[in-house]
């Protein structure tokens, strides 16, 4: 069962320096990935229809700059979720998020960015109205839907089918004040929540990843 978050655990984002920051990192955070892992993983296979893999975030490539976020991902290949649609579940030093979506090295997102924009319209009727639109994963800056509208939507899918480094997370944050408030039942259904209509995207990507 799923522990909540504290305010240490985003305190753990600010600590100084790559390995002090790692530390606290393995040591606070990636245990409580794995407690959400433990629900998701199977929650995610059910819904999808498909086996699901969790991948929590090793930041092993940085040298230097400790990582401003940290995040478990889901995704149907064992061996790693960046080059395909996948979840996510992370934090920043101010929220945490749950979203669905390709980043920049996903092999099939043009194809999906080609199929957001070509079918913008169902897709904005399909989302909540507050939900996010992220761009940048590195990043804690995004956009609402409301704010997109269809338009804006398929400007989004536009760019993800035409720019090599274009990324689209789709999903919603809370802000670390709130988030330590909720119990770890409460964020677990709110992550819940999050992912019903992520798996709506993922049904349009399935076919394009999975071909």
């Amino acid at each position: 069962m799923f522990a909540g978050w504290t305010t240490d655990d985003f305190d753990a984002m600010t600590e100084p320096g790559l390995a002090p920051r790692m530390e606290r990192i393995r040591a606070r955070i990636q245990p409580k990935f794995i407690q959400l892992a433990e629900h998701f993983e199977p929650w995610l296979a059910e819904k999808l229809g498909v086996p699901m893999h969790t991948h929590v975030a090793k930041h092993a490539r940085r040298t230097v700059h400790p990582p401003e976020s940290t995040w478990v991902a889901f995704s149907a290949d064992p061996r790693g979720y960046k080059k395909h649609p996948h979840f996510q579940i992370g934090l920043f030093s101010t929220h945490v998020f749950a979203v669905f979506g390709y980043i920049d090295e996903g092999i099939d997102k043009a194809a999906f960015g080609a199929r957001v924009a070509a079918e913008s319209e169902e897709i904005f009727a399909m989302l909540p109205s507050d939900f996010a639109v992220i761009e940048d994963h590195t990043s804690p800056d995004f956009k609402l839907v409301r704010d997109l509208g269809a338009d804006g939507l398929r400007r989004v899918g536009e760019r993800l089918a035409a720019v090599k480094k274009a990324e689209m997370l789709v999903g919603r944050t809370i802000v670390r004040e709130e988030a330590v408030r909720m119990s770890g039942e409460d964020f677990v259904r709110w992550v819940e929540q999050t992912f019903i209509p992520g798996c709506g995207l993922y049904a349009i990507a399935r076919p394009i990843a999975h071909k």
